[in-house]
């Protein structure tokens, strides 16, 4: 059996503005949101729980 590696060498910037855009694009809480972790968020079905305002 082998093991496949995904290596994301993208710059940082690269890879926080796919993680705002997932927020973005699939959130009603976006404009509320201080977090914006992408794809880990509770609300997007990862385990972190988001930080909201208001």
């Amino acid at each position: 059996m082998q093991t496949v590696v995904i290596a994301d060498d993208r710059p940082k910037w690269m890879r926080d503005e796919d993680r705002r855009m997932a927020c973005m694009t699939r959130c009603s809480l976006f404009k509320k949101c201080a977090s914006r972790v992408g794809a880990d968020c509770k609300k997007l079905g990862g385990t972190e729980v988001p930080k909201i305002r208001g």
